[in-house]
């Protein structure tokens, strides 16, 4: 269970989306709701279903969100720093400008993920489904990120687009 302060909320918000919270609290899934910008910093989301529900802009560091189902979720400009996603399903989401600095991806699902101008820096990726995205195709950052090989690449770079 999680809790969310009503300060942890952006304010502007209105009545429908503390609704939309309340219900994420109670059942621990969301499809496809908008949670854009809420700060769920240091939240205990394990497990929690929000396949195709829009976090663009939220606020997930230090986030507990092992297992979470977060399958077609719209992650754009994300702070997924130090996020623990082990065995998260982010098949087929959007990460674009996401930090996921420090971040454990460890055994999840990878697949069709978009990590254009993401920062993996320090990232854990190991034992992740594969994603010729993270290096082939994207401008994503790595520094010192545990590829899904197991192989800690020794330098920092940047990627560039093809």
């Amino acid at each position: 269970m999680f809790i969310l302060a009503p300060s942890l909320i952006n304010q502007g918000n209105d009545l429908l989306r503390r609704h939309i919270i309340q219900h994420l609290q109670e059942t621990r899934k969301c499809f496809g709701c908008n949670l854009s910008r809420v700060n769920f910093s240091r939240a205990n989301l394990q497990g929690i279903d929000l396949r195709s529900a829009n976090l663009q802009g939220a606020k997930l560091k230090n986030a507990n969100l092992r297992y979470a189902n977060l399958e077609w979720a719209d992650l754009r400009e994300v702070n997924l720093q130090g996020a623990d996603l082990t065995g998260a399903n982010l098949k087929n989401s959007l990460l674009t400008n996401a930090n996921l600095q420090q971040a454990n991806l460890q055994h999840s699902n990878l697949q069709g993920t978009d990590f254009r101008n993401a920062n993996l820096s320090y990232a854990n990726l190991s034992q992740t489904s594969k994603n010729n995205d993270i290096q082939n195709r994207n401008s994503v950052i790595l520094c010192k990120t545990v590829m899904p090989n197991g192989i800690r690449t020794n330098y920092c770079y940047e990627t560039s687009k093809t």
